[in-house]
């Protein structure tokens, strides 16, 4: 394993490949352990030293980019520096299907549902809880998975549709109704929404969400960029033994050039 480290912008590198520079390059070896489990070797990396937690404050939040292309592994560990007013657009390829951003992910259901009528090509997942964000990192390897905090994420993949749930704990009657968690979010969300440019929004979520103050808070926050509201959808669906109503909105920004025909 090679490590570069930068002092002055205090970010660490770290690749199974030489750096093509070769200055300032630190060399760990890496031994290996078969698992008695599951029979696959497992990576036994010697301690790194003082040296390379000398810059990095616990107190302080990082980010952790991880990059994979074949055999070729990299991650960039550096502070997390998070912007209010500005956030950064990711070029993606181009692609004859529609591109989809989703925000608040969960586990995937929706982002493979959407996927798999063969119109929409996962770019990029947003989602707090690390073993949802596992579960995304292995059914969409082609896509890029934010883990943490949707307020602290800068980076977002250019789009053609966002797709957003949102969290429904104080509007969901599974619950108790209590948290007040989307009111937090809605400005982060809403830059993020206008970050991916994306032409077209598809929220779902609970009815009672589309009532509440962090709604009306964010279609403000949207309306200039988004001035086409479309129609809630109702869909009944079998969930844990009970109906449960859910709503769908879409928004659209500019009329579209693609026609999607999805049959519920």
């Amino acid at each position: 394993m090679y490590i570069k480290i930068n002092e002055l912008t205090e970010e660490v590198v770290l690749q199974n490949f030489p750096f093509e520079d070769g200055e300032d390059v630190h060399t760990v070896h890496v031994a290996c352990r078969k698992s008695k489990i599951s029979g696959k070797e497992r990576p036994l990396v010697d301690t790194a030293g003082d040296k390379y937690c000398s810059f990095l404050d616990i107190n302080q939040k990082i980010e952790v980019n991880v990059y994979k292309q074949g055999n070729k592994g990299q991650v960039i560990i550096r502070p997390l520096e998070y912007k209010l007013f500005e956030n950064s657009t990711i070029p993606t390829p181009r692609n004859e299907r529609i591109k989809l951003l989703s925000i608040c992910a969960g586990a995937g259901v929706g982002t493979s549902v959407l996927e798999d009528t063969g119109y929409f090509s996962a770019v990029q997942e947003i989602e707090l809880e690390d073993d949802s964000a596992e579960v995304l990192l292995h059914n969409f390897p082609n896509s890029t998975v934010f883990c943490g905090d949707l307020r602290d994420c800068q980076d977002v993949a250019e789009v053609d549709m966002a797709f957003i749930t949102a969290p429904c704990s104080e509007n969901s009657s599974l619950g108790f109704q209590e948290g007040n968690v989307m009111n937090d979010l809605v400005l982060a969300t809403a830059k993020i929404i206008q970050s991916s440019k994306a032409e077209v929004l598809f929220f779902e979520n609970v009815p009672q969400y589309y009532k509440s103050n962090a709604w009306e808070s964010l279609k403000n926050l949207l309306k200039d960029d988004y001035p086409f509201w479309g129609q809630l959808i109702k869909e009944k669906r079998y969930m844990a033994s009970q109906l449960q109503k859910n709503m769908k909105h879409i928004i659209k920004k500019l009329q579209s050039d693609y026609l999607v025909s999805q049959q519920v």
